[in-house]
């Protein structure tokens, strides 16, 4: 049972693509030779990967897990490639990275300007999502690098975790909130006010709902779910919205107009622990290895400046 580098992709345009005609014309194939490429492919496993109808084809159960290696086969053979283009100086070299919004305003930029002074010819792709789409596209090879908070229970064994930094929680608001200009905020004042946090499994939520029952208190009202931090800013400037934040994040936007500012609050929230994931699958590529490195004194340095102002 062996695959060329060019069935596997034939089958993921056609999967992608939803039809095999439309995946002939994108590949510049014949579409009785990318059938026959398919069929080929199935009799080698035997099993159907494709089921065909009359609204096109989608993957069996058996095309959907092979789909997933597919990808992660055809990213390394295209890694590899430039890995050894880039020795020779034919093309740059590049590095897909996944953030999650709190490390955009200031971690990553910070770690990446510094990175691209050593590195000038790499190309930098950065990503925003949620951490299970960042870690789904990691594992499907789409992305080299994540940079995120450590998922509360680690399920995919192909993923390694480093811990790079960790940052308390804070609960957030508007500054014209009723609750801003209190000295001293209990959990039980946070009860009344309705809260815009990012869905469920996000790490941080699950965490403020437990903070909530471990005090015997009603699971926070969440009026608003969304993946976007610059919609959630929004929220909260124009409501009297509660969310969460790290402790970075707020300092980052002292000054500016309108930003967030953390509550008073006199129980302790939540440590959020900032992690780079990358692929356990064959060895790391060099640029890879380089930017961790890179990150993690960043982070060390980011760490100990805010301790810093921390004891002044």
């Amino acid at each position: 049972m062996a695959f060329e580098i060019r069935q596997l992709r034939h089958f993921v345009t056609v999967v992608r693509l939803a039809s095999i005609s439309a995946a002939a014309r994108e590949l510049n194939l014949t579409q009785p030779a990318l059938s026959k490429s398919i069929r080929l492919m199935e009799q080698s496993m035997g099993v159907p990967l494709l089921e065909r109808g009359a609204s096109g084809v989608r993957p069996t159960e058996f095309g959907t897990r092979l789909k997933t290696y597919a990808d992660l086969v055809l990213t390394l053979s295209n890694e590899a490639v430039e890995e050894i283009d880039a020795l020779r100086g034919v093309r740059r070299g590049a590095l897909r990275i996944g953030c999650v919004a709190s490390t955009l305003r200031r971690l990553m930029p910070e770690a990446i300007a510094g990175f691209l002074d050593r590195h000038p010819d790499l190309q930098i792709t950065v990503g925003e999502g949620l951490n299970d789409t960042l870690l789904d596209l990691l594992h499907a090879g789409r992305l080299d690098l994540v940079v995120t908070s450590r998922p509360a229970d680690v399920t995919n064994p192909d993923l390694e975790y480093l811990p790079l930094m960790e940052e308390p929680l804070r609960i957030v608001a508007s500054p014209r909130h009723p609750l801003a200009d209190m000295e001293a905020v209990t959990l039980p004042d946070l009860v009344p006010y309705p809260w815009v946090v990012p869905p469920r499994p996000d790490p941080d939520r699950l965490r403020l709902e437990a903070m909530f029952s471990s005090a015997g208190l009603p699971r926070p009202r969440v009026s608003i779910e969304t993946t976007s931090v610059v919609f959630l800013s929004g929220m909260l400037r124009r409501s009297d919205s509660l969310s969460y934040s790290t402790a970075g994040s707020v300092e980052d936007q002292v000054g500016l107009t309108d930003a967030p500012v953390a509550l008073r609050l006199l129980s302790p929230t939540w440590m959020r622990t900032t992690c780079a994931a990358y692929r356990r699958t064959g060895s790391l590529r060099p640029k890879v290895v380089a930017f961790v490195r890179h990150l993690a004194g960043v982070c060390a340095t980011v760490q100990q400046d805010e301790a810093g102002v921390g004891t002044r």
